[in-house]
């Protein structure tokens, strides 16, 4: 077993100690450190330590990129340290100054945001999204009737999470804008709330508030109008704090939440938003429509550069806006193949290297890469060493997101993509999806053992 409170200890020694450090949450392989100087850090010392697969400064963060390990070596930081106050306790005011006086750029910024609103309960999603996949191949094979009591328990814990999507975005975005969290989230489970979604079902009945129209909206499983929201929360709360003396403020600031926040969020901010999340389903649609080919080449050859920069999150609520507008989303499928691809390099060097510490790399990160489909350990540790693999890898993988996107596969639920949700994934794209991660891992493992890697002395050289 490893030694995870060394490890600890040794990080937050040299990202300048705890009191160098902001705040820190973790996703499925990275620790996520703001710093309030990231000058202060030792990176060649935390580059070459053992148990620590690289380092990086992206998204407004300083991330320790760990592998599957991550959540141990994040739990003894905070059992080790204080840091732990700084990153669960009292909201934090969304943190503008990164990296000392170094402005953070917009691509930086809203990575941050997306990654800092969606990663915190990416455990539970993708818990849910596997059972739901798999409930679509247990029906479809018909072994598990849709009528039958069982299907009804299994369904709502797969679906729940999806259907009350706004009040996991709500605490997050709570604390990431500065906004009391809990608030937040009883105005999204007003949104929820099943009066209000009746009715929206119900369309002879004009809704009003205070004689104003409400033009209502299907707020369960929606993105934008919850994030929205409680910005605007946020924004008012701030406000009033200037205004109204601490010893009511408990009282008076989350009334007017509920008076204003929220009748501001059916009125205006819903109805608006969802013209967006329409038009922004329709234009990207509009682009697939127009050369599927191109954007699916794009997406299957750019999206492992887009894990290495930390802009994968970027699409996760387009992703979700698709599901919420269109019941389906088609912009991953063409990605799919890189996690197979990304696999194959690595069981490819595994097979072929020499090299004990490279083979032990190697052999673990395409393990997780084929089974939990977590893919910066292969990545990080052995594909961007050697840039003839990672080119190959991003070309074949090319190839397979045009067959993904010129066959129109889709994926209807938030289902991992690993090697145990192919049946899920077949169920809901029909053989083609499996064809386009096939010819990925195919092609990438001839184009890397045969071809891209060069065995040698010192196999990490590009």
């Amino acid at each position: 077993m490893a030694d995870y409170s060394k490890l600890a200890k040794d990080i937050v020694e040299h990202v300048g100690g705890e009191e160098n450090v902001n705040s820190l949450t973790h996703c499925i392989t990275r620790l996520r450190f703001k710093l309030k100087d990231e000058s202060k850090a030792d990176t060649e010392t935390l580059k070459n330590m053992q148990g620590v697969i690289k380092v990086m400064q992206a998204g407004g963060q300083y991330q320790v990129v760990i592998g599957s390990d991550v959540e141990d070596v994040y739990d003894q930081i905070l059992l080790s340290t204080k840091i732990g106050d700084k990153s669960n306790g009292e909201p934090m005011e969304a943190d503008h100054s990164v990296s000392g006086n170094k402005k953070s750029s917009i691509v930086e910024k809203i990575t941050d945001l997306v990654s800092g609103i969606f990663m915190p309960f990416m455990g539970a999603f993708a818990g849910a999204g596997l059972l739901k996949g798999f409930l679509v191949l247990f029906t479809t094979l018909s072994l598990l009737d849709k009528t039958s009591t069982t299907y009804t328990i299994l369904y709502a814990a797969s679906d729940s999470i999806f259907y009350f999507l706004p009040v996991f975005l709500a605490y997050c975005a709570g604390q990431k804008f500065g906004a009391k969290p809990f608030i937040s989230m009883a105005i999204a489970c007003a949104m929820c709330y099943p009066s209000l979604t009746g009715l929206f079902n119900d369309k002879e009945i004009a809704v009003t508030f205070l004689s104003i129209p409400v033009k209502l909206i299907s707020y369960p499983s929606s993105v934008l109008p919850i994030l929205i929201t409680v910005y605007a929360q946020s924004k008012l709360e701030k406000g009033l704090m200037k205004v109204i003396p601490k010893i009511v403020q408990g009282m008076i600031i989350p009334l007017l939440d509920f008076i204003v926040v929220f009748p501001l969020a059916l009125i205006v901010i819903g109805p608006v938003t969802d013209v967006v999340s329409r038009g922004l389903a329709g234009g990207i649609q509009m682009a697939f429509a127009f050369s599927p080919a191109i954007a699916g080449f794009a997406l299957g050859t750019l999206w492992p550069l887009c894990i290495v920069f930390g802009l994968h999150w970027g699409f996760f609520p387009i992703v979700m806006n698709n599901y919420s507008v269109l019941g389906y989303d088609y912009i991953m499928p063409p990605t799919f193949g890189a996690n197979f691809g990304i696999a194959a390099a690595c069981l490819a060097v595994f097979l072929k290297t020499r090299n004990k510490d490279l083979k032990l790399i190697s052999g673990s990160a395409s393990i997780s890469a084929l089974i939990g489909g977590v893919t910066e350990p292969g990545i990080y540790g052995v594909l961007l060493k050697n840039k003839r693999i990672f080119i190959g890898m991003c070309l074949i993988n090319g190839i397979s997101g045009i067959i993904a996107a010129v066959t129109g596969s889709i994926r209807t639920t938030q289902v991992p993509v690993n090697v145990l949700t192919i049946p899920a994934l077949y169920a809901m794209s029909g053989p083609a999806i499996v064809i386009s991660m096939v010819v990925s891992f195919v092609g990438v493992f001839l184009l890397t053992y045969f071809f891209t890697y060069k065995n040698d002395a010192q196999p990490n050289k590009a």
